[in-house]
């Protein structure tokens, strides 16, 4: 800049035409007749000049400006001077530059727009802060590894004394089934199964009516010896027992 500005004495908001005609005069590389270069504003008239230098929508862009070119002072006063290209420019070349963010403008209005942005704010935190470490997340809990139940050593089908063992373990082997069980849940499930019902309602009316005794060939269905007849299904066994032609035989 020309003319360095202080926030204190300079005003944001002049009165009337004496305050802004000697704003001009003191700052005329911001502010003139035809043109106020902070608010990119062409002014064509006499009375719009001092509409717009009255106006508090000039005087916030003023506070703005004036306050990102105190923070880049700032920041430039912590930079070492790396040439006496860069110790002759200073402030002058605000305009042209940012060297915090490394980019260039074509045009005043441009590095105002990019002063006023996120990205150089952001970037010249971190220039006065510093990076903030980041925290760490706590380490996620390593899964233990599931132990195997005491007897899956036996899983593997036995031979001689142990597979006796296992056939008259009913967590094991079902003998009604014939099937056999790696673990107790697998035995709980197959217990309470469709497949296993049955056979287990097939076995119950075979003894509550004398027929434990049929041939291991008919068990697939439902056998009446009195009739010499196969049923299907536990209800056309239960009907044809309460019928007439087997209680007649």
């Amino acid at each position: 800049m020309a003319v360095e500005m202080q926030t204190e004495d300079f005003p944001y908001l002049p009165s009337g035409p004496a305050e802004i005609n000697k704003m001009i005069k003191e700052h005329g590389d911001l502010f003139s007749d035809s043109q106020c270069k902070v608010c990119s504003a062409v002014l064509i008239s006499e009375s719009q000049k001092l509409t717009h230098y009255q106006s508090k929508k000039h005087a916030n862009k003023v506070r703005r400006y004036l306050s990102m070119h105190n923070e880049e002072t700032a920041v430039k006063k912590m930079k070492t001077v790396s040439s006496d290209t860069d110790c002759n420019n200073g402030d002058t070349d605000r305009l042209k530059a940012c060297h915090v963010c490394n980019m260039t403008f074509s045009a005043p209005v441009v590095a105002e727009s990019h002063y006023q942005g996120k990205v150089h704010a952001k970037n010249l935190r971190l220039k006065t802060v510093g990076p903030q470490t980041p925290v760490a997340p706590p380490p996620t809990p390593t899964a233990q590894p599931k132990k195997k139940p005491a007897d899956d050593s036996s899983a593997a089908p036995a031979t001689g004394g142990n597979n006796n063992n296992n056939n008259n373990n009913p967590d094991r082997f079902c003998s009604i089934c014939q099937a056999s069980f790696n673990n107790p849940l697998m035995a709980q499930q197959h217990y309470v199964g469709k497949k296993h019902r049955k056979k287990m309602t097939k076995l119950k009316l075979m003894e509550t009516y004398g027929l434990s005794t049929a041939p291991a060939s008919t068990l697939n269905g439902y056998p009446c010896t009195v009739c010499n007849i196969e049923l299907n299904s536990v209800e056309q066994y239960q009907s044809h027992i309460s019928g007439a032609k087997h209680k007649n035989q």
